[in-house]
């Protein structure tokens, strides 16, 4: 069985919060089904989704568009992104990037710890690693590189794939290798003796339609290595003063890009159509870390 784990930090207005949270309890999962007739939402030009399929209609017609747009925010001059004073602030439109490392290293360090137990038939390979949507290679840096052998960093923009080799250093680039690709379209290696023993897909999926996100989850998850392979997926959702039961949708005409944050329920109906069973959660003061296998796997 291949087990995907995905991370769900939440996220207010447009800025992406990096808060620790210490109060993360584990707790069971009860199945259900999510239909997209639940799932509803609006964007930042005052319009309302009643479903699913109306948000998907609209993400389809809009795509190339907002895709192409998103693509010049990334390349803009002087550094795309967020902006800031560092490769780190343009990636996550604030300091906490270190911070955000240590805690995921000690959300891996968990799984680690987990699946070294006596009676655990699935112990955890550590070997080669992905860092899809990688940018300039923070999570390479921070946790990746800490714990597998070598990193293949998956990036689709030119630039920022460039620049990775610098930011993370000769010794570190040595161990990693660079794939200029956007995730969705990053092409299948059909050698068994290729595959990976861990995917981390971090703040990526934000900003892909629902119909792409599903396919990238698909493709990234039948890369991993039989039975024991891991995805890590970390992506915001509404928190604070937002309804946590809708998705907000921001557009370039107001936001300057196209990105969406996704309830709890609009996840889990992604990683349904993914083909993923939600098996465990860890919810925490900001997040909720999802443990999820293939169906029938």
């Amino acid at each position: 069985r291949i087990i995907v784990f995905a991370c769900i930090n939440h996220r207010l207005a447009m800025k992406t919060s990096k808060k620790k949270n210490p109060g993360a309890a584990v707790t069971a999962v009860v199945t259900r089904i999510i239909h997209g007739d639940s799932i509803k939402g609006s964007d930042d030009l005052g319009n309302y989704y009643n479903t699913q399929a109306e948000l998907a209609q609209h993400q389809a017609i809009n795509r190339d568009g907002w895709y192409a747009t998103n693509k010049d925010w990334w390349e803009q001059d002087g550094g795309g992104g967020y902006g800031g004073s560092t490769d780190e602030e343009a990636m996550i439109g604030d300091g906490g990037g270190e911070a955000d490392g240590v805690e995921g290293l000690a959300f891996l360090d968990r799984l680690i710890l987990e699946s070294s137990s006596k009676n655990n038939s699935k112990k955890l390979k550590f070997a080669r690693a992905i860092d899809a949507g990688a940018g300039v290679g923070r999570v390479t840096k921070h946790i990746l590189l800490k714990r597998y052998d070598c990193v293949q960093l998956v990036e689709a923009d030119s630039g920022w794939s460039k620049r990775s080799k610098t930011y993370l250093g000769r010794k570190r680039a040595a161990r990693c290798t660079f794939t200029c690709s956007r995730i969705e379209e990053l092409d299948q290696d059909s050698d068994d003796s290729c595959r990976i023993d861990l995917v981390w897909l971090q703040w990526t999926l934000q900003y892909l339609t629902d119909a792409d996100a599903v396919e990238t989850l698909q493709n990234l998850a039948a890369r991993l290595i039989l039975r024991t392979g891991i995805l890590i997926v970390k992506e915001n959702r509404p928190y604070g003063a937002a309804r946590q039961d809708r998705f907000q949708m921001d557009t370039p005409g107001v936001s300057g890009r196209y990105d969406i944050t996704r309830s709890d329920d609009h996840h889990r109906l992604l990683f349904q159509r993914a083909g993923l069973t939600v098996n465990q959660t860890e919810e925490g003061v900001e997040t909720n870390t999802y443990a999820l296998s293939l169906n029938n796997s």
